[in-house]
């Protein structure tokens, strides 16, 4: 089966360069059109969409400030039979002067935004009721490696995508 990922268009251009060209780079074929809810899908395979996140601090203000309209994507992905997975595209984070690597939502527990008073300890509790309660999953990587995510979670089976 023939990859063929379409892309919000409500992506920045200059945010998903990398990315597209990642595509590109790989064969992968990529159409811009807007989606109801998520950034990356392919429309053969409509159980699994992407949401990219540009890093930890976005995700945190869809857990606190935005918190109602990222809960109506989710509600838009259940309705739809769709995971939701979200990529941030941030995969580690300094505490008091040390790296801590991310690859879970506990690994965000010891995070603190460096621009507002959001705690890693309650956008972990958010993100842990939500993946309780809707079909939602959070992936973390290097910005680097954002094409190569997008691709891995739209073409990774159900079953695998589910031990994420």
């Amino acid at each position: 089966m023939s990859k063929y990922v379409i892309v919000d268009s409500r992506e920045k251009p200059k945010a998903i360069e990398r990315t597209l060209q990642y595509f590109s780079d790989h064969g992968i074929e990529y159409e811009v059109s807007k989606l109801l809810f998520g950034d990356y899908m392919d429309w053969n395979r409509p159980g699994v969409v992407v949401d990219r996140k540009q890093n930890i601090a976005e995700l945190a203000k869809n857990c606190t400030v935005e918190h109602e309209r990222f809960r109506r994507e989710m509600e838009k992905a259940r309705k739809a039979g769709a995971t939701l997975v979200v990529l941030v595209e941030q995969n580690r984070y300094k505490d008091r002067g040390e790296w801590v690597e991310v690859d879970s939502i506990e690994d965000l527990l010891r995070w603190s935004s460096p621009h507002t008073m959001v705690r890693g300890e309650k956008v972990y509790r958010v993100l842990a009721s939500w993946t309780a309660k809707y079909p939602l999953r959070v992936v973390f990587c290097d910005k680097r490696s954002t094409g190569r995510k997008i691709v891995e979670i739209l073409y990774s089976d159900e079953n695998e995508l589910n031990q994420r």
